[in-house]
């Protein structure tokens, strides 16, 4: 990836897991200088976040640890002086409350499908469309999720996880293309054939204000990986496949192409330092957070 970040620009990452791993390769793909704190000493450059601040002066902090260990990361930064620029990793908060009073710069929470070419070219075509109906659906087997690792020492096995939190994108995509949108009704449930704490499959009806109503559904159930949107509007009929990048409108293919996953990160962090629109602001993560909680509930 060329470099698009301002020169001598410095970077960090609070994590080492899977998801702090890809942002250190694609911040430093975009030529900023990535420090990473983990509490493993094996894992990072710095143990704490004090001593990172201390050792880099980052223009940018990237908060990626365990969704539980948000809010004390984030007073953690602000506790050490930091006052630039947040990426926070969804979801947000592993309950909805409100944050603290940060003094950051600007915080935004890491949405990245927002960015991704396909969904881009499906919000510009749903602009000033009325939208009557849409079908939003991801399924994937969980031990294939992180093929490395035992899908059982995951977040998305433990109390913080189900897959409501961790399938959030498709919530916050909703929002975004379609929203705002009310749950009517939700249905979560755990099958029994995955050692997870939390749901493993989530169904949902949701309501748009000028009526159009959506069908939801989640799950890390599925043995082959699926991810589509389907949209009919009061002109056009939709459909977004994610796995293979083809947004269609009615029968003609407007957007074809596919695109790595780290392509799509590297947009969204560019977007974050340059200050361009488009990033989640944190009371659109908040909203996610709250119809996650209305689909366990309902």
């Amino acid at each position: 990836m060329a470099s698009e970040v301002p020169p001598d620009h410095h970077s960090m990452v609070v994590g080492a897991g899977s998801i702090g791993v890809r942002h250190r390769r694609v911040l430093q793909g975009i030529g900023s200088s990535v420090a990473t704190v983990s509490r493993r000493p094996d894992a990072g450059d710095h143990q704490t976040i004090l001593e990172a601040l201390t050792a880099n002066a980052p223009d940018y902090v990237v908060i990626a640890t365990e969704t539980e260990r948000h809010r004390e990361s984030l007073e953690s930064l602000a506790d050490g002086g930091y006052r630039g620029l947040v990426l926070l990793e969804k979801p947000i908060l592993d309950l909805p409350g409100p944050l603290p009073d940060l003094p950051f710069a600007r915080m935004a929470v890491g949405y990245q499908l927002r960015f991704h070419p396909a969904v881009q070219r499906l919000r510009s075509a749903l602009d000033g469309a009325r939208v009557l109906s849409a079908q939003v659906r991801y399924g994937q087997y969980l031990p294939d999720w992180r093929p490395n690792r035992d899908y059982r020492d995951t977040v998305t096995a433990g109390p913080g996880g189900g897959v409501l939190l961790e399938l959030s994108h498709e919530l916050d995509l909703i929002q975004w293309l379609l929203g705002p949108a009310e749950v009517i009704h939700g249905q979560t449930s755990s099958s029994g054939l995955l050692a997870m704490d939390r749901e493993d499959l989530a169904v949902g009806l949701l309501a748009l204000p000028a009526g159009g109503l959506i069908g939801l559904e989640l799950n890390c159930l599925d043995r082959v990986q699926n991810r589509t949107m389907a949209v009919s509007t009061d002109q056009h009929f939709f459909h977004l496949d994610l796995i293979t990048g083809v947004l269609r409108q009615d029968d003609e293919p407007i957007h074809n192409q596919q695109v790595e996953r780290d392509e799509v990160f590297a947009a969204m962090h560019q977007a974050v330092i340059s200050g361009a629109p488009g990033p989640c602001s944190v009371d659109e993560a908040m909203a996610v957070l709250h119809l996650v909680e209305d689909l366990r509930s309902t």
